[in-house]
């Protein structure tokens, strides 16, 4: 009885054992065959108008400018329709203060006029009576001490210099009068050039108060940098964007394609895209262009993006700017090649190989590939078909 105890219980550790011994790996195969080899890139982007007119605030006006009204955007607008229209409080009072400052200007200089003629009328008096004075006092100027006395003949002489300095004082006086009114005129002309330049720009500005559109199309706001759009009563400075109104009648598709998944890309490849709205819908296009540099998208995000741009075969009524598309790019497309998953392809010191199995073992199969897709590489050297290789490193 204690034997037959003793035997199962060892038979039962036996078994224990056994159930807590680590299964043999199985390693997964693939077997090489000759298929078609696709390569197609998946990308989401969103519709946007080629032709499109831009909205911008009027540059004649220095200094912000205020919105006094707005056409709602997502609006179907008309050729003629007003979209913005702008406050012109600030604009009438710049036409008021404008035509103030001109009209003191020009009172100004009719005054400075005056007394320029005033003052030259004098200096022109002043030259006749000293020419007079000098000319009489040199024509009966007598200098013989038999008919005059020595004092007064030194009193002439002196009366006559005197005249002739008075003279040259004159000359200069109406020399200097010629430079300083000219002067004076001359900063009287800025002034009033300056108060008509003011004066233009008021009245330029009240004539464009109103933005109209120049075509038919949609109508979409411009966000700023703090993701605003723009509103009644928003405070815009000259030139600056506030939307734009595209032209529906012509629509591509802009997609941002991972930089590393951009290989091959090129114009007049073939794509297939949906608008997330109708996914069910498949439709087609053709590359028009390939960015030659990537950009980031996002601060925060390390990726950077190709930009590519698609032409669709045909414009959809459905077509909207801003619409969402995925899309696939269709990079190349070869028949009958003998292909593998790049999951199996491994390399060493820049060796690229396989694990081909050989019976009962796998072993190391250098190889050469020729074109790739994104999950499958085309063998151009090393394997045939129905050869059958590892999935993963048996060795590990």
């Amino acid at each position: 009885m204690r034997h037959n105890n003793a035997y199962w219980l060892s038979a039962f550790c036996a078994i224990a054992l056994a159930g807590c011994s680590e299964p043999q790996l199985q390693v997964p195969v693939y077997p090489v065959v000759e298929d078609t080899l696709v390569h197609k890139i998946n990308a989401d982007g969103e519709l946007f108008a080629v032709n499109s007119v831009s909205i911008n605030a009027p540059k004649t006006v220095q200094g912000p400018r205020f919105i006094a009204s707005l056409a709602k955007e997502y609006s179907e607008v008309q050729p003629g329709d007003v979209v913005v229209t702008f406050d012109a409080t600030q604009l009438l009072r710049s036409k008021v203060k404008a035509s103030s400052g001109l009209g003191a200007v020009v009172a100004d200089e009719q005054q400075k006029l005056a007394e320029q003629q005033n003052e030259q009328t004098a200096i022109g008096l002043d030259q006749t009576l000293n020419g007079h004075e000098f000319s009489f006092a040199d024509r009966f100027s007598i200098d013989d001490v038999q008919i005059r006395s020595r004092l007064e003949i030194l009193d002439s002489m002196q009366n006559k210099e005197y005249l002739g300095d008075k003279r040259d004082y004159l000359g200069w006086q109406e020399q200097s009068f010629s430079q300083r009114s000219n002067g004076e005129l001359e900063l009287l002309q800025l002034q009033r050039n300056q108060q008509q330049s003011l004066l233009q720009q008021a009245e330029s500005g009240l004539a464009a108060l109103e933005i109209r559109s120049p075509h038919q199309g949609i109508l979409l706001f411009e966000a700023n940098w703090r993701g605003e759009k723009p509103e009644v009563g928003g405070m815009v400075f000259p030139g600056a964007r506030i939307g734009s109104i595209p032209d529906l009648s012509l629509q591509h598709i802009k997609l941002q394609v991972i930089e590393q998944e951009a290989i091959g890309l090129a114009a007049g490849q073939k794509v297939t895209f949906a608008l997330t709205a109708w996914p069910d819908d498949n439709l087609t296009g053709e590359v028009v262009s390939v960015a030659a540099v990537a950009q980031s998208r996002e601060r925060r995000d390390p990726r950077k993006f190709i930009e590519v741009v698609v032409a669709p075969t045909r414009q959809d009524p459905r077509f909207m700017p801003g619409n969402k598309v995925r899309a696939e790019l269709w990079v190349d497309e070869t028949d009958n090649v003998l292909m593998i998953p790049l999951q199996a392809i491994f390399s060493d010191q820049q060796q690229l190989y396989v694990y081909k199995h050989d019976g009962t073992r796998f072993i190391r199969q250098p190889i050469e590939i020729g074109k790739k897709s994104l999950s499958h590489a085309q063998i151009s050297r090393g394997l045939q078909a129905g050869d059958q290789i590892a999935l993963i490193n048996p060795e590990r």
